[in-house]
């Protein structure tokens, strides 16, 4: 068994995997395994990693997916051939420190920890970040966990226990532009017992792939939205520190819950101006399609038991007044 397994999926990243991949390789920690899963690629990307997987043989295992399955899919090939202690994640337009494994990997072995995390650099904010404090180490919990699924983060920083995978099996959704690990992240706080960090800006975001949310259709946009919303409650409301961690978790479910409204009345919003007056306008002057986007995924919030909105403290201090005013009048319409 290896120490650390690294799951990369790369579709059309001719441009960036040579540097995603060569910060892999070049990794301090000896016992590592690479796995690059190529996503049905339409440029050169697989051309490349066949000649990493050539020089790098004792560290590189590639995959060639066939057919575009998404990152998610691409990176469910990638855990089914997984066979090391810990797994990470990196995507193929990003790169890691040298030493990113070994630290993370060391790191995990001292404290006996089911996750650890580092600090990432953000190129497009010019900031660094780490998003695990010290004071949500260790033990986990109910606190911790409520106060790890509100802060947020990326599993690409982290390194999970194998076994928070595969016991039981769990694996990303396919298909998806956006989100797609969105509920993956808080059902690891939920089930893990410990996490631990290292202080040092290890991971580098490009940022390359978030700009794509921006320019994404709204049928997309939507389905990714409405797949969240299902998968944070249907995979996390039946593990056993679900009820402890309700709040924090009907806040996620909210906050995206709100991404899609806005997204379905952006034009509106644009034309009316963001004002608490103009919400009633909103609605009156929506499109057919987006009318029926707002009618399902109202639909879908309805299925979840919930509280009120200004009876959950992290959404009454993390979500502006004006979209809440904007949900409880689509909850109202739909």
């Amino acid at each position: 068994m290896k120490k650390v397994s690294v799951v990369v999926p790369a579709y059309n990243a001719q441009k960036t995997i040579e540097k995603c991949i060569s910060s892999l390789v070049n990794q301090t920690l000896e016992d590592i395994e690479i796995i690059v899963v190529n996503d049905a690629s339409t440029d050169d990307t697989w051309d490349i990693i066949q000649g990493y997987e050539k020089k790098y043989p004792e560290k590189m295992v590639i995959i060639d997916g066939g057919v575009n399955r998404g990152s998610g899919g691409a990176r469910n090939l990638g855990f089914d051939m997984a066979t090391g202690e810990y797994i990470g994640l990196v995507d193929s337009d990003d790169y890691v420190a040298s030493s990113m494994y070994e630290l993370l990997y060391k790191k995990a072995r001292e404290d006996d920890a089911d996750i650890v995390d580092c600090g990432f650099y953000s190129e497009a904010m010019d900031k660094a970040i780490v998003y695990t404090s010290d004071d949500l180490t260790g033990k986990l919990d109910a606190e911790k966990r409520n106060r790890l699924i509100t802060t947020g983060g990326y599993l690409v920083t982290k390194i999970f226990k194998n076994n928070l995978w595969n016991d039981p099996k769990i694996r990303m959704r396919e298909h998806i532009r956006c989100l797609e690990d969105t509920e993956i992240l808080i059902y690891m706080f939920l089930k893990a017992d410990r996490i631990s960090n290292v202080k040092e800006v290890l991971y580098n975001y490009s940022d390359i792939a978030s700009s794509a949310t921006k320019t994404m259709d709204l049928q997309t946009y939507f389905d990714s939205i409405y797949g969240a919303i299902e998968s944070i409650y249907r995979v996390c409301h039946e593990l056993p520190n679900y009820y402890a961690c309700k709040e924090a978790i009907e806040y996620a479910i909210i906050n995206i819950y709100s991404y899609g409204i806005n997204r379905c009345l952006y034009d509106q919003i644009e034309r009316f101006g963001a004002s608490p007056q103009n919400i009633k306008k909103y609605f009156n002057n929506v499109g057919y399609k987006e009318k029926q986007l707002l009618c399902k995924l109202a639909q879908l919030k309805k299925h979840i038991p919930m509280g009120k909105y200004e009876d959950n403290i992290e959404v009454v201090r993390r979500i502006n007044n004006l979209d809440i005013m904007i949900m409880k009048e689509c909850d109202l319409r739909f």
